[in-house]
């Protein structure tokens, strides 16, 4: 684990990252998917729904919405809220790992048939598995290695944000046992390992006691 780092959640990111592209080859406009999703998806963008790369970005900013609702009910008196960077940081990750990317291979058996993944597609599935660990937001994700070519060795990149609570060690650890099994139950790759790095804590959101009078 290491302290926050540039491009990274916490970060302004990087003056002019590579964004995703949609299907007539545009920047993804992630303000207009925000946007969307706060209409409840209403009524039915088929650019938006139709498009795998988007509805993979869709499901990300659904996920940082949702813990930035949590995120903002810290009280002032214990500690600031986090700020527009923050999220501006995670959105841009989302934004630029959301493309396609290389093609990674799948095994068939008749020799003639070629299948592949798209690089986009398992970053968004190790996207997914960290974000379903409660508290943890997943920042960069990146493949290490040739993944174009089938047995070559590969390391998971991670950066994570975290709510402050459970003990990071084992947050993290959690993170990469989730990752880890959805690689080896969804792709072919040889992971030889998978480097997580906490790079923000967020206070936990106030709960109040049961019984207790919100007015005091």
């Amino acid at each position: 684990m290491s302290g926050t780092r540039p491009g990274d959640p916490g970060q302004r990111p990087p003056v002019d990252p590579v964004p995703a592209l949609d299907a007539d080859g545009e920047p993804l406009d992630m303000a207009a998917l925000a946007d969307y999703l706060d209409r409840g998806r209403t009524p039915r963008v088929a650019a938006y729904e139709d498009d795998p790369e988007i509805r993979t970005a869709l499901r990300s900013l659904e996920h940082v919405r949702d813990l930035g609702r949590e995120l903002v009910q810290v009280e002032a008196e214990e500690a600031e809220a986090p700020g527009d960077d923050f999220f501006r940081g995670v959105l841009s990750h989302i934004s630029r790992e959301s493309r396609a990317g290389r093609d990674i291979p799948l095994s068939h058996p008749d020799p003639g048939v070629r299948l592949a993944l798209t690089e986009g597609a398992v970053r968004a599935l190790v996207r997914q598995a960290g974000d379903e660990v409660p508290g943890v937001l997943i920042g960069r994700c990146t493949l290490d290695g040739d993944v174009t070519r089938a047995g070559e060795p590969v390391r998971v990149a991670l950066t994570m944000s975290a709510v402050w609570g459970d003990p990071l060690p084992g947050l993290a650890q959690r993170v990469r046992e989730r990752v880890h099994a959805a690689l080896l139950r969804h792709t072919e790759l040889r992971v030889e390992g998978i480097d997580v790095t906490v790079v923000d804590v967020q206070p936990r959101p106030v709960q109040e006691e049961a019984g207790d009078d919100p007015r005091r």
